[in-house]
C-alpha cells in the first residue's frame, strides 16, 4: 500500500469475484484469506494502522469467532456505513485502493459521492494487491463447460437473443455486457462446475444487436462445445480479451472476425440495420467497475439487466424439473429425518451402555447428502449445509467442520438448512426439530415461526405486489413477543442454477420493493427464530409457482 502511486490511505478487499458473485471459487476467496471470515457476505478495509471487517447479521455471531483480536467487527445497520465510515475517519484527500474488477459500478459510484466530501479518492489499482501476497493462492479452476440440453432449459439461446435484443431496441441501446455468471449460464444454455455449489462458467458476455460473443478459457471446451457455440452463432473468445473488446465496443468497432463470422439467421432479423441509437446497457449492480472505465460514460444505459427478470420468469420446462427436483429432494430430507430419529434411539442405547457413538453436525451432514446423491439427477449441495445443535443453529450461517463441530443432542433443538442441484432444478430446504422434550419457551418461538411461515405460504395478493409488502406476514407471530430475526424472509431460485437469485426477493430491505411477485417465479418462504447462545428455528421451503 505504500509503494502503490499514488501510496494508499487505505485497501478494500471484497467478498466477490470479477463477476459480483455471492458464491466465489477457491481462487477468488480474497477476503477470507485476508480476514480469516469465512462467510459469503462481507467486506474488509485494512488501513495503515487498523483493519476492519462489515457484515450482516446473519453472521455477526460468525465473524466474531472468526476474526482475530488484529480485527474489529463492524455491524452493518447497527455501525456506520462502510462509506459514512471511511468518509469521517480516513485522513482529508486520503487514496483508497480497490481492484476494480471486484466492485460494481453501483457501490463504487456510491464510494465516489461519499469520498467527495473531503476530497478523497477511489483509486483503481491495476492488480489485486492481495493476489501480491498470497503465496499459496489456489491456481483457476480448469474444469470444461457443460451444454445444458434444450429439454432441461426449456427454450433455445435463439430464442433468448431475439427478447435481449427487442430489450435493446426499446432502450435505444445496441449491446449489453453481462457480466453475471448465472445470466450468463441462462442466456447460452450452458453450465459449469468452476465454483462450489453454483453450476456456472466463468465467462463474460457481449451482446450486439447482430452479434453475440462468449468469453471464457477456450481450453475449457470441448469439440462438441464448440460445435454447439457454432451451431448458435456465438462467437468464442478468450476469457481476457474482454477487456480489450470493450474498448472496441465503446468505439463501435467490435465485429466478428473474417475467419468467425456469423451463421446466417443468426442476426435480428427486425430491421437492425436501420437502428441509429449508441447506448451500451450495463447493469450497475452485476458490471464491474474495471469494464465500466473502458466506455463513454455519456453512452453507458445504467440499468437492471433484463435478464434478470427474464431468468426469474421459469418457462414450463423449468418449473415442471424445479418441481420434479423438489420432490426427489424431499424423498432424501424425509428419509435423513426417519434416520435422524432412528439414531437418536441407537444413540441413547448406546450411552447407557458406556459405548461411545459418533453422531455430530458433520456426520450427520453427510449422511443427508448420501440421500440426496441416491437420486436421479444429482449434481452436489446447493450452498454449504447449515447442521447445528442447540447454540451453533443460532449462528445463522453456520458451517460445521470435523474438528470442532458438536455431537447430536436429543435433549437440544437440532436445524438443518440444506440444498442440492439437480440436473432439472435447485433446491433449499430448512427443517427445525426435537427429540426430547423441548421448553414452553422453544414451543412458543417455534409456533410463532410456524405461523408465520403458514400465514406467508397461504397469502392471496393482487398484481403489482412486491415481496417488501409480504414480510410483516411472517414476522407478525413473532413481533407479538418481541421477537425478530435477521434476515430476509424470502429469496428467488434458479433453475440449476444459483439458489439464491433475484430480482424478486420478501425482504424487509427497502430494494424488495423494487420488483412485484409475477405469474411463474419461485420464491422461499423461510422465516426463522434466532436465540444467541440457546437455540434457532427455520422453517424454509420452495413455494410453489406464484399463480
Amino acid at each position: 500500500m505504500s509503494c502503490h502511486s499514488p501510496p494508499l490511505h487505505a485497501l478494500l478487499v471484497p467478498s466477490e469475484d470479477y463477476h459480483q458473485s455471492e458464491y466465489v471459487s477457491a481462487r477468488d476467496k480474497r477476503r477470507d484469506f485476508v480476514s480469516g471470515f469465512t462467510g459469503s457476505a462481507g467486506i474488509a478495509l485494512v488501513t495503515m494502522n487498523g483493519a476492519f471487517l462489515w457484515t450482516d447479521g446473519r453472521y455477526f455471531l460468525q465473524a466474531a469467532q472468526q476474526l482475530s483480536e488484529q480485527w474489529k467487527l463492524m455491524r452493518m445497520i447497527e455501525d456506520p456505513a462502510l462509506d459514512i465510515w471511511m468518509a469521517d475517519n480516513l485522513p482529508k484527500d486520503a487514496a483508497i485502493g480497490v481492484d476494480p474488477w471486484c466492485i460494481s459500478v453501483d457501490t463504487a459510484q456510491k464510494w465516489e459521492r461519499a469520498f467527495a466530501k473531503k476530497q478523497q479518492k477511489l483509486v483503481p489499482t491495476p492488480r489485486n494487491m492481495v493476489d501480491e501476497v498470497w503465496k499459496n493462492q489456489p491456481p483457476p479452476e480448469t474444469n470444461p463447460l457443460i451444454v445444458h440440453p434444450l429439454e432441461l432449459a426449456g427454450r433455445s439461446v435463439a430464442d433468448k437473443l431475439k427478447d435481449l435484443r427487442e430489450n435493446f431496441l426499446q432502450e435505444k441501446a445496441r449491446a449489453m455486457i453481462i457480466k453475471a455468471l448465472d445470466e450468463v449460464a441462462w442466456l447460452y444454455n450452458v453450465r459449469g462446475t468452476y465454483v462450489s455449489y453454483s453450476p456456472v462458467v466463468h465467462a463474460f458476455a457481449i451482446v450486439t444487436l447482430n452479434s453475440a460473443f462468449f468469453y471464457v478459457g477456450k481450453r475449457k471446451l470441448s469439440s462438441e462445445a464448440n460445435s454447439y457455440m457454432k451451431e448458435n452463432g456465438i462467437l468464442v473468445r478468450e476469457y481476457g480479451e474482454v477487456s480489450s473488446d470493450a474498448v472496441l465496443l465503446a468505439s463501435d468497432q467490435l465485429t466478428p472476425s473474417s475467419t468467425d463470422k456469423t451463421p446466417p439467421g443468426k442476426a435480428t432479423g427486425n430491421g437492425a440495420a436501420e437502428f441509429v441509437n449508441d447506448l451500451i446497457w450495463v447493469d450497475p449492480g452485476a458490471c464491474c467497475f474495471a469494464l465500466y472505465l473502458k466506455l463513454n460514460a455519456d453512452k453507458v444505459l445504467l440499468k437492471q439487466s433484463p435478464l434478470a427478470l427474464a431468468k426469474a420468469l421459469k418457462n414450463p420446462v423449468e418449473m415442471e424439473g424445479l418441481k420434479k427436483a423438489q420432490i426427489r429432494d424431499g424423498a432424501a430430507v424425509v428419509q435423513y429425518l426417519a434416520w435422524l430419529d432412528r439414531q437418536h434411539l441407537l444413540y441413547h442405547w448406546l450411552l447407557m451402555s458406556g459405548i461411545p457413538k459418533d453422531f455430530t453436525e458433520v456426520s450427520a451432514s453427510d449422511k443427508l447428502e448420501e440421500f440426496r446423491a441416491s437420486k436421479e439427477h444429482f449434481r452436489g449441495l446447493s450452498f454449504p449445509t447449515i447442521s447445528s445443535v442447540g447454540s451453533n443453529g443460532a449462528i445463522i450461517h453456520y458451517s460445521p467442520e470435523a474438528e470442532t463441530c458438536a455431537e447430536l443432542d436429543p435433549d437440544q433443538m437440532y436445524l438443518c438448512d440444506s440444498g442440492a442441484q439437480y440436473l432439472d432444478g435447485t433446491t433449499d430446504i430448512t427443517r427445525t426439530v426435537h427429540f426430547g422434550k423441548p421448553t414452553p419457551h422453544e414451543k412458543t418461538c417455534y409456533t410463532a415461526v410456524l405461523k408465520g411461515h403458514i400465514s406467508l405460504g397461504n397469502a392471496r395478493f393482487p398484481n403489482g405486489t412486491n415481496g417488501y409488502a409480504f414480510d410483516m406476514l411472517a414476522r407478525t407471530p413473532l413481533w407479538k413477543y418481541s421477537l425478530d430475526y435477521r434476515h430476509g424472509t424470502g429469496h428467488g431460485i434458479g433453475s440449476y442454477l444459483n439458489v439464491h437469485e433475484g430480482p424478486h426477493q420478501i425482504s424487509f430491505r427497502p430494494s424488495a420493493q423494487n420488483v412485484p411477485l409475477q405469474v411463474s417465479m419461485t420464491v422461499t418462504d423461510e422465516p426463522g427464530y434466532y436465540e444467541d447462545g440457546k437455540f434457532a428455528y427455520n422453517l424454509g421451503t420452495i413455494s410453489e409457482e406464484i399463480d
